[in-house]
């Protein structure tokens, strides 16, 4: 006699024969019931985690930026332990480098006498080597310019660039020395569409390169002896785009 069994579980009516079978189907089931839960908690933690909306948050952190005089900021620019650098470049009470050419001289107040003169030569171009350095202390590489949009020049040139120089170069320049000894340009102007005279210097972490000055005065009336060559703040503009670049 074959003794046939029959149990309801939820909405299935079971038959089977012995026990055996009756073990492996209530396994088989509450495995897909917890496998089944397992993912439904899943996809709910996913849905409350994920939720990234808020309407207002207020955190606060500390911020601290230093800043140092211009010879030894992340622009550094420097005066130089040469004669011309101690006559007429030095740093002001702010730490601001300048560059004053006149009869004063030393600028650096090392005690030595200044220049017997009074200032440059008319109808003549004169050189001013081994002023200042420009540095790089930042952490990426860096083009530099000098914007000399905000000088006042000579009454007698016309926007600071010689009456009688066909080439139209600036009555004062700055400019480096290449590696074949050529006169390098770091001058713009700003304001000036049609200025295109100076090139940009650019310097890798840590470099830096010394600055010359020339004055041009052919042209410029050295009778109007009250008004100088040129008066006024230039702007040094140094550009670092890959400072702010995801290092790969």
């Amino acid at each position: 006699m074959v003794e046939i069994h029959a149990f309801r579980c939820g909405d299935w009516l079971v038959v089977w024969m012995g026990c055996r079978g009756l073990n492996a189907l209530e396994t088989l089931m509450e495995r897909r019931k917890f496998l089944i839960g397992a993912g439904s908690t899943a996809i709910g933690a996913s849905a409350i985690i994920g939720s990234g909306a808020f309407s207002r948050i207020e955190s606060q952190r500390h911020v601290s930026i230093a800043v140092a005089e211009d010879s030894e900021a992340y622009l550094g620019l420097e005066p130089l332990d040469t004669l011309n650098s101690q006559n007429y470049v030095a740093l002001d009470d702010n730490g601001h480098l300048y560059v004053q050419i006149d009869g004063e001289g030393d600028q650096q107040d090392n005690g030595g006498d200044g220049p017997e003169g009074v200032g440059v030569n008319s109808d003549s171009s004169t050189w001013f080597d081994g002023m200042f350095d420009i540095c790089n202390n930042g952490k990426a590489e860096a083009t530099v310019r000098i914007d000399v949009a905000g000088l006042q020049f000579h009454s007698s040139s016309e926007d600071g660039i010689e009456p009688d120089d066909d080439y139209g170069r600036p009555i004062v320049d700055v400019f480096y020395y290449d590696d074949e000894g050529n006169e390098v340009s770091i001058l713009t102007d700003s304001e000036d569409e049609s200025w295109d005279y100076g090139e940009d210097l650019t310097l890798d972490v840590g470099e830096c390169e010394t600055m010359n000055i020339r004055t041009n005065t052919k042209g410029i009336d050295a009778t109007m002896d009250d008004e100088p060559l040129v008066e006024g703040d230039a702007t040094v503009v140094a550009d670092a785009p890959g400072a702010g670049e995801v290092n790969d």
